[in-house]
């Protein structure tokens, strides 16, 4: 026999050994891959019941390569936090500390967040090494230097480390509201950490820096997105050290700071007694801020590129439960702009107001003493405009537009009647709003409001912005200025209106529409007649009603003549 021959027979039976050995493993594969499949999808959803998380997976499919490929994963929690993948690849890499379980490379396909008030995150598809062990998990966003690390540590000290090296958020992850964007995050650099021993206080410290943020205007109630919301790009810097301690009912904000274009801002905070008597001190100081730079940041669309510098020093202190106890303090400086906005240099003048009534009928009102609804300053009743006052805005002659002395104030009061009856806006603010703005009630048509409110003031002075606003604000039923009104609830002229019917017009102005619900009848609700009884007292106790009107008013009939 020759060496050739024993050759070729040693290959050939090697060749059926290792035949017959891939044919087992292949079997074998397959009758395994079954159990495996259901064994890592239990354990991923074990392992997410341990962490207070519900989790749903459609299928698990087991790869030759030992790759693990599931679809259609869903997680949720108590706190309204939902998580989406459509697909996820589990591709475990070799360590010295082995294979399984330890260290794998993850790609995420199509990944969704959602969250509360109707936040959604969507990430973008990527690969994320993910490096387990017992006590220990770092996630790396993987393609080289990571951009973004996390390393979480648990035992009887939990310790969470994140770090973003110029870290392109925008490519990465897309956050909306409603279905409508809210930011692009530009590059973040960074990094931030949480530290807890055991069941004591969770001490929480960020800082960084995103380059080419832009802000959305927010306006995401209603159907549909505002085209063109996002803002000039900006640099924005912030810093964060805080302290929570569930156990004790305590939390405190040392250090908060945040830095962009137009607007520095810093603030401490500390909240003590749980939830049984929370008991909160604020403070805010804000040493500059340009009001045009932060329109266009925020995305708002400016009526002239110069709108003034406002300095804000707040500070609030009290029992969130007891709304009386809330001490507020401000100090606000505005310097206007150089030349007058010529959007509200006009309002000095004769000017038409258009206006798109509830039922979406376009309105015209000429603010004219050439309008026979038009009602002069001088001719309105005195009591009447005290009690509008009283009712929509007390230190009106007080502060310069805005007053952010009555915000505490009017939250914490509806939270502990559990309504939204009060409200914190200034009139100058409410007739920004008319004059200027939409129905939507959004985060930027606020920050709007507060800067158009601050420009009316500085402009018209104070008895001009009550003769427009009187003029043109809505009364209900397609009513609008106060020569209408008292025309379409009493039949009489403004000069001819009673104390109480005074009242009533003033009462029915924070909700004209809303509280049309409560005249249907052709007397008011009890409801409504209180809130009219509540006014009175307040006249009374001012002084602007004797004992004898107050009696009287309180006696007196309504006369109403609106029936539906």
């Amino acid at each position: 026999m020759t060496v050739g021959s024993v050759g070729r027979r040693w290959f050939v039976r090697m060749a059926l050994v290792m035949a017959v050995v891939a044919s087992t493993m292949v079997v074998g594969f397959q009758i395994a891959r079954p159990r495996v499949e259901t064994f890592a999808v239990s354990r991923l959803q074990a392992a997410a019941s341990r962490r207070g998380w519900t989790a749903t997976i459609g299928g698990a499919r087991l790869t030759p390569r030992l790759t693990l490929d599931l679809r259609d994963i869903e997680l949720r929690n108590g706190s309204g936090w939902r998580i989406e993948t459509r697909e996820a690849s589990v591709h475990p890499r070799l360590s010295w500390r082995g294979l399984m379980g330890r260290m794998a490379l993850v790609r995420l396909l199509e990944t969704s967040v959602s969250l509360p008030l109707g936040l959604r995150v969507d990430v973008r598809p990527a690969s994320w090494l993910i490096d387990l062990s017992k006590n220990q998990l770092r996630v790396e966003l993987a393609g080289g230097t990571p951009a973004v690390a996390v390393n979480v540590i648990t035992g009887p000290e939990t310790r969470i480390d994140a770090r973003f090296v110029a870290a392109p958020m925008a490519d990465l992850v897309q956050v909306s509201r409603d279905g409508c964007p809210v930011a692009r995050l530009g590059t973040i650099d960074g990094s931030g950490g949480f530290l807890r021993s055991g069941a004591g206080p969770m001490h929480v410290r960020l800082e960084g820096r995103t380059r080419g943020l832009e802000l959305a205007s927010l306006s995401a109630e209603g159907p549909g997105c505002p085209a063109n919301a996002f803002g000039s790009p900006a640099d924005i810097e912030a810093e964060l050290r805080a302290t929570l301690d569930p156990a004790a009912g305590q939390a405190s904000v040392s250090h908060l700071m945040v830095r962009t274009r137009g607007i520095e801002a810093s603030a401490q905070a500390a909240l003590t007694g749980g939830t049984a008597d929370p008991r909160v001190t604020f403070s805010l100081e804000v040493p500059r801020m340009d009001l045009a730079e932060v329109l266009a940041t925020a995305g708002l669309d400016l009526p002239a590129r110069d709108l003034g510098v406002a300095a804000l020093s707040w500070r609030m202190e009290g029992r969130l439960l007891d709304p009386e106890s809330l001490a507020v303090s401000q100090r606000l400086h505005f310097s206007p702009p150089a030349k007058p906005v010529p959007a509200i240099l006009r309002l000095k003048g004769d000017f038409v107001q258009r206006v798109e009534t509830p039922q979406g009928d376009a309105k015209q009102i000429l603010v004219s003493p050439n309008s026979p609804d038009f009602v002069p300053l001088a001719d309105v009743p005195p009591l009447f405009l005290k009690a509008l006052l009283l009712a929509e805005d007390t230190d009106f002659y007080g502060h310069q537009g805005i007053d952010l002395r009555e915000l505490p104030l009017a939250l914490a009061t509806n939270y502990v009647r559990g309504t939204s009856l009060r409200g914190a806006s200034t009139i100058p603010q409410q007739l920004a709003k008319n004059l200027f703005l939409t129905r939507r009630k959004t985060v930027s048509r606020k920050v709007e409001e507060a800067a158009l409110a601050l420009l009316l003031d500085s402009t018209l002075g104070k008895s001009r912005e009550l003769e427009i606003y009187l003029n043109v604000i809505e009364w209900g039923a397609g009513t609008y200025g106060l020569r209408p009104a008292a025309r379409h609830y009493f039949g009489r002229e403004p000069s001819q209106l009673s104390p109480r019917q005074m009242a009533f017009l003033a009462v029915l102005i924070p909700g004209p529409v809303k509280y049309q619900r409560s005249l249907t009848s052709g007397v008011p609700t009890p409801f409504f007649d209180a809130m009219i009884t509540t006014l009175l007292g307040k006249l009374r106790a001012v002084g602007a009603l004797s004992e004898q009107e107050y009696q009287a008013a309180l006696a007196a009939p309504l006369d109403l003549r609106q029936s539906s």
